[in-house]
């Protein structure tokens, strides 16, 4: 369950908990807005949660009825606890994550161990890594992701429509030839592949039809916007990820060193120095990659730089990646792991079943933690 910011008692918009079970967030928000007659765009979210688990998270919509709220009946999502708010739930909204998982199959005999690697993350934090969901089945969404900044054009049509259902590829593949070697009629006639595309391709085949322009890459900003930020986000995600596993293999992911980007008490981030050491409780930072975005100096900075140009982004280049304008930001390298518990279930049939839940902060992952405990806890040896 998210823990969205304070709710106030009224206004046009209703705050409400959607409950959700393998289905994502984006798409629970379309069903939603479907079942009473509005745009996608019309219900909104602080953050997405994993498709393929039984979630809770406040969304928002304005201008409808509690109770026509509460009498909708939607496959895989249960909507409940709707409240007025004078204003949207809006992204990054958010100031952490509950989470409960049920582990079974678990040796009691590594539950001391288990105990004793939960204690470790209490007292130390985790590593902040983005989980492998984030760039998708087998690690897809990068490829997508890199399309998108590096080109061809065609290569990132291309990649959304390989990203869609099996029936989607054939027609979408046709749309990429027509926009590149199709002739004037054919280019006309691109919406009629309309039903058969996947959602971001669409707007693509309209555009084509329209023939406003002669030039694949023009195509591009036709794909939705917020499409287009999810597809850099995953690069973005890749990057630090990088920047993050080395500093965890030379063992300074926890300690602040001259020259890192620290969180400072008046809310910026500031190159720690000797002169000006990073506050109490600093943690460093890796980059959330854009084209302008301040790095770290220093030994931190030369990793950030190595890792940038290893992956085609240094030197200033792609100013507007994917027709976007990123400001990027910094992130902690490390999180702190909050109310966490163990319990082991002694009911009968229930064997080797273990209840366990924590808290993280905004944007962090369960599943990362997951794999520091079994790393810490139940690899052999």
């Amino acid at each position: 369950m998210d823990e969205p910011v304070a709710e106030e008692a009224d206004g046009t918009h209703l705050w409400f908990t959607v409950e959700k079970r393998d289905v994502s967030t984006p798409a629970a928000a379309r069903r939603i807005a479907k079942a009473l007659g509005r745009r996608g765009g019309d219900v909104s979210f602080a953050g997405r949660k994993d498709a393929v688990a039984i979630t809770r998270q406040r969304m928002s919509v304005e201008h409808v009825d509690p109770e026509r709220l509460l009498e909708l009946e939607i496959e895989g999502v249960r909507v409940s606890r709707p409240r007025r708010h004078r204003r949207k739930l809006r992204p990054g909204e958010l100031r952490g994550n509950r989470f409960e998982l049920v582990l079974r199959g678990v040796d009691p005999r590594h539950l001391p161990r288990l105990e004793e690697g939960l204690d470790r993350l209490r007292t130390g934090g985790v590593a902040n890594r983005y989980g492998e969901q984030r760039f998708g089945p087998e690690g897809a969404g990068l490829g997508v992701a890199r399309s998108l900044v590096f080109g061809p054009p065609e290569a990132y049509l291309e990649a959304l429509g390989r990203a869609g259902r099996p029936e989607q590829l054939e027609p979408s593949l046709e749309l990429v030839r027509r926009a590149v070697t199709g002739s004037s009629g054919e280019r006309r006639r691109a919406d009629e592949l309309c039903p058969r595309l996947p959602l971001d391709l669409v707007p693509v085949a309209k555009q084509l039809a329209r023939r406003r322009t002669e030039e694949v890459a023009d195509l591009v900003p036709a794909v939705p916007r917020a499409s287009r930020a999810f597809h850099l986000a995953i690069l973005q995600a890749w990057v630090f990820n990088q920047v993050l596993d080395r500093r965890v293999e030379e063992g300074t992911s926890a300690e602040v060193l001259p020259g890192d980007l620290v969180l400072r008490e008046d809310g910026r981030h500031g190159y720690a120095t000797e002169e000006r050491p990073a506050p109490p409780g600093a943690v460093p930072t890796g980059p959330i990659w854009a084209p302008s975005l301040r790095l770290a100096e220093g030994s931190p900075g030369e990793i950030e730089r190595a890792i940038l140009s290893a992956e085609g982004l240094g030197g200033g280049h792609h100013e507007q990646p994917g027709g976007l304008s990123p400001r990027g930001s910094r992130r902690d390298l490390r999180v702190a792991v909050s109310e966490a518990s163990l319990e082991a279930s002694t009911a009968e049939g229930d064997g080797g079943m273990v209840r366990l839940t924590f808290g993280l902060p905004a944007g962090a992952y369960a599943t990362v933690v997951l794999e520091h405990l079994r790393a810490m806890c139940l690899d052999p040896g």
